[in-house]
Protein backbone atom coordinates (compact mmCIF):
# COMPACT_ATOMS: atom_id res chain seq x y z
CA UNK A 1 0.00 0.00 0.00
CA UNK A 2 2.95 2.36 0.53
CA UNK A 3 3.80 4.62 -2.39
CA UNK A 4 6.81 6.76 -3.29
CA UNK A 5 7.11 9.30 -6.07
CA UNK A 6 9.02 12.34 -7.18
CA UNK A 7 7.00 15.52 -6.76
CA UNK A 8 9.49 17.93 -8.30
CA UNK A 9 13.15 18.82 -8.39
CA UNK A 10 14.89 16.88 -5.66
CA UNK A 11 11.72 16.32 -3.62
CA UNK A 12 10.01 12.99 -3.14
CA UNK A 13 6.88 12.00 -1.26
CA UNK A 14 6.27 8.74 0.55
CA UNK A 15 2.69 7.84 1.42
CA UNK A 16 2.32 5.40 4.31
CA UNK A 17 -1.40 4.68 4.73
CA UNK A 18 -2.40 3.58 8.22
CA UNK A 19 0.89 4.76 9.74
CA UNK A 20 0.86 6.98 12.82
CA UNK A 21 3.24 9.90 13.40
CA UNK A 22 5.63 7.91 15.58
CA UNK A 23 6.07 5.09 13.08
CA UNK A 24 6.33 7.54 10.17
CA UNK A 25 9.15 9.33 12.00
CA UNK A 26 10.92 6.00 12.66
CA UNK A 27 10.66 5.03 8.98
CA UNK A 28 11.93 8.44 7.86
CA UNK A 29 14.85 8.19 10.28
CA UNK A 30 15.75 4.72 8.95
CA UNK A 31 15.71 6.11 5.40
CA UNK A 32 17.92 9.04 6.47
CA UNK A 33 20.44 6.74 8.17
CA UNK A 34 20.53 4.30 5.25
CA UNK A 35 21.20 7.09 2.74
CA UNK A 36 23.93 8.61 4.92
CA UNK A 37 25.65 5.26 5.44
CA UNK A 38 25.59 4.22 1.75
CA UNK A 39 28.20 6.30 -0.11
CA UNK A 40 28.24 6.52 -3.88
CA UNK A 41 31.59 5.90 -5.53
CA UNK A 42 33.02 7.82 -8.46
CA UNK A 43 36.52 6.80 -9.53
CA UNK A 44 36.80 4.94 -6.22
CA UNK A 45 36.17 8.19 -4.31
CA UNK A 46 33.24 7.95 -1.87
CA UNK A 47 30.56 10.64 -1.90
CA UNK A 48 28.44 10.79 1.23
CA UNK A 49 24.81 11.72 0.63
CA UNK A 50 22.44 13.15 3.19
CA UNK A 51 18.72 13.78 3.21
CA UNK A 52 16.44 16.19 5.00
CA UNK A 53 12.93 14.92 5.65
CA UNK A 54 9.70 16.57 6.75
CA UNK A 55 6.89 14.31 7.92
CA UNK A 56 3.20 15.03 8.39
CA UNK A 57 0.23 12.89 9.26
CA UNK A 58 -3.27 13.52 7.97
CA UNK A 59 -5.34 15.42 10.51
CA UNK A 60 -9.11 15.28 10.81
CA UNK A 61 -9.93 18.12 8.38
CA UNK A 62 -6.84 17.73 6.17
CA UNK A 63 -6.73 17.38 2.44
CA UNK A 64 -3.77 15.91 0.60
CA UNK A 65 -2.71 19.46 -0.27
CA UNK A 66 -2.86 20.77 3.31
CA UNK A 67 -0.92 17.73 4.55
CA UNK A 68 1.71 18.30 1.86
CA UNK A 69 2.01 21.97 2.87
CA UNK A 70 2.70 20.98 6.49
CA UNK A 71 5.23 18.35 5.39
CA UNK A 72 6.94 20.93 3.16
CA UNK A 73 7.20 23.38 6.08
CA UNK A 74 8.74 20.63 8.20
CA UNK A 75 11.21 19.89 5.38
CA UNK A 76 12.16 23.59 5.22
CA UNK A 77 12.74 23.53 8.98
CA UNK A 78 14.96 20.43 8.64
CA UNK A 79 17.07 22.24 6.05
CA UNK A 80 17.18 25.44 8.08
CA UNK A 81 18.26 23.59 11.25
CA UNK A 82 21.33 22.07 9.61
CA UNK A 83 20.09 19.44 7.15
CA UNK A 84 20.38 15.65 7.38
CA UNK A 85 17.54 15.34 9.89
CA UNK A 86 13.88 14.40 10.20
CA UNK A 87 11.37 17.00 11.39
CA UNK A 88 7.75 16.19 12.20
CA UNK A 89 5.11 18.75 11.17
CA UNK A 90 3.04 20.28 13.93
Amino acid sequence: LDKIGRIGGEEFMVLLPGTDATLAHEIAERIRIEIESSPLYNNEKPHILTVSIGTATVLEDDTLESTMVRADKALFTAKKEGRNRVIMAS
